[in-house]
């Protein structure tokens, strides 16, 4: 028999026992545990001035002693931001590494020549630059040697898991899809004759039978731009291209010249993230001439050109208005200021889903109109393009910018 003292003190004890273990357990939900964001990383279109973004990205590397396929969960880019993308997350067959970004400005500084190359046609009215010219020579020939005549999406994307402190789970390029077998198309169909695609890890690996293009086909079709470049055709299983369906797509800057956007998407689409409040964001720009966001009215007036803005299709897509700055644009008026705005409201969209709880950080230097060129890439031009970087790295708002997203990282 327990005496009733004992009895008191074993009630006592359980008492002080369970109020001991109940004050203790709400430090252990986890929930009260700090977890860590999803860091996006989404590169502009551009051409040579690719050279930009690879630059950021040499000194956050440099900041951060890391590369970016171990910073990054998703790393995405249109057009040039695209190359870069697939640059930075496929290995390279001699150490079995993927580039690091100084390796990508070296690449800027000398192979422009190999993606720039003029076309040599029999007819007027071709693109300006060749993807072959049967002589070692072209984008296409570039980006096979680059990344690999038979790498696909879904092995780059299991060779970079392997890697010791491997982060990135999703890499995209954008793309715009303008006919499936390049013929007339009956009942077009969304998403496989035409419209928006993404060239991703994602779902090449949940359908090897439909997204599994060739990296260098995921490179070729985002850099794919219109009057610069032929249109890129893709899959079909013919010479080197992939099994995939097939697909004749265009630079993705056509619809997204900043991907950032689609950054957000994809950390959310493929279950990396489940709120805009997980999700850090770092968009870097190609630069921006401010001049080509606009024309000038007025001071376009000739005698066939009408001084109110009046204008015909000869006006925006054949000649050279004044923009802005009062400089003519090089490439038609309507494709500059189209280009411009495009970039533009991906960064007014991201910065008002602030206020959701997105983290979101965008480097971009100004430019002049020389600067501007995407194929301008000569030696000074190139040059030139890195020191504007720098000096911006250097400026109040982009220093401060670049602290901030090398602490977001660093924190995450």
């Amino acid at each position: 028999m327990i005496s009733k003292k004992m009895a008191a003190f074993l009630i006592i004890n359980v008492i002080l026992v369970s109020g001991f273990t109940f004050a203790k357990e709400p430090h252990s939900v986890k929930k009260n545990t700090p977890t860590k964001k999803v860091i996006v990383l989404a590169l502009d279109g551009g051409g040579i001035k690719g050279v930009i973004p690879a630059t950021f990205l040499q000194h956050i590397e440099t900041s951060l002693g890391k590369q970016s396929y171990q910073l990054f969960d998703v790393i995405g880019g249109t057009s040039t931001g695209g190359i870069i993308s697939a640059a930075l997350t496929s290995i390279k067959q001699k150490d079995k590494l993927p580039r690091t970004a100084e390796q990508i400005v070296q690449i800027y500084k000398n192979n422009g020549s190999d993606i720039f190359t003029p076309e040599e046609c029999l007819v007027e009215m071709c693109a300006t630059y060749s993807v072959d010219n049967g002589s070692g020579k072209g984008i296409e020939v570039f980006l096979q040697k680059t990344f690999g005549k038979t790498t696909s999406l879904s092995e780059s994307n299991a060779h970079i898991r392997l890697l010791p402190d491997s982060r990135v789970r999703q890499m995209f390029t954008t793309a715009y899809i303008v006919n499936s077998k390049g013929d007339i198309v009956a009942s077009p169909v969304k998403g496989e004759d035409y419209g928006p695609y993404l060239f991703n890890w994602f779902d090449a690996a949940q359908d090897k039978t439909k997204h599994n293009y060739m990296v260098w086909e995921a490179a070729r079709g985002t850099s794919a731009a219109p009057t610069f470049f032929p249109v890129a055709h893709v899959g079909g299983g013919k010479g080197l291209r992939s099994p995939m369906p097939e697909k004749w797509v265009i630079d993705g800057g056509t619809m997204s010249n900043d991907p950032a956007v689609w950054g957000v998407a994809e950390a959310l689409r493929t279950g990396l993230a489940k709120d805009l409040k997980d999700i850090i964001v770092i968009s870097l720009g190609t630069g921006i001439y401010p001049g080509s966001a606009g024309v000038g009215i007025h001071n376009n007036a000739t005698d066939d050109t009408p001084k109110d803005g009046n204008w015909s299709t000869v006006p925006w897509v054949v000649e050279k208005l004044y923009d802005l700055e009062g400089e003519a644009h090089t490439r038609g008026a309507l494709l500059s200021v189209v280009l411009s705005a495009v970039q533009m409201v991906s960064d007014n969209q991201l910065k008002a889903l602030e206020k959701a709880g997105l983290q979101y950080y965008r480097l971009e230097p100004k430019l002049t109109i020389k600067q501007d060129q995407m194929d301008n890439i000569s030696p000074e031009n190139i040059n030139a393009l890195i020191a504007t970087t720098n000096n911006y790295l250097k400026s109040k708002n982009g220093k401060k910018t670049f602290e901030d997203i090398v602490a977001a990282i660093k924190n995450n």
